[in-house]
């Protein structure tokens, strides 16, 4: 009798630093995730709505409208209200909270984190999903 694989989830990393996006893309990708990458605040929630990702991992500081802006119109989407997000930025943490409302499918994590923190905390928020 067969087994039937687990299916390959799917992060989206929406962060203009392209050193980031590789970091996380080389990451993920050892960790058996299927990742896709946006650059900016325009292109992020247009990369969303085309690979329907399981968690995305989005920065704050980026051109196009910044990433809190991205996270709002993330949350005013249907499809993606339920959709985890891990906030990866330089931005004080602190002050990250005071643009981006609670929610139980949110965590934050502040750059630069170590790989096992960062694999944590997209385990964590895919078992909560």
């Amino acid at each position: 009798m067969p087994i039937n694989p687990v299916p390959q989830k799917t992060i989206l990393v929406i962060d203009d630093e392209r050193d980031i996006q590789r970091l996380l893309k080389v990451l993920l990708e050892a960790a058996g995730y299927s990742v896709s990458a946006a650059l900016d605040a325009m292109q992020g929630p247009m990369m969303a709505r085309q690979v329907k990702p399981d968690l995305i991992i989005l920065d704050i500081n980026m051109p196009g409208g910044g990433g809190s802006k991205v996270y709002e119109r993330l949350r005013m989407n249907s499809n993606f209200l339920g959709t985890p997000i891990l906030v990866y930025t330089g931005v004080a943490l602190d002050d990250v909270g005071k643009q981006i409302p609670e929610h139980p499918n949110t965590a934050m994590l502040a750059k630069p984190a170590q790989p096992e923190e960062i694999l944590s905390a997209v385990e964590k928020l895919l078992r909560q999903g």
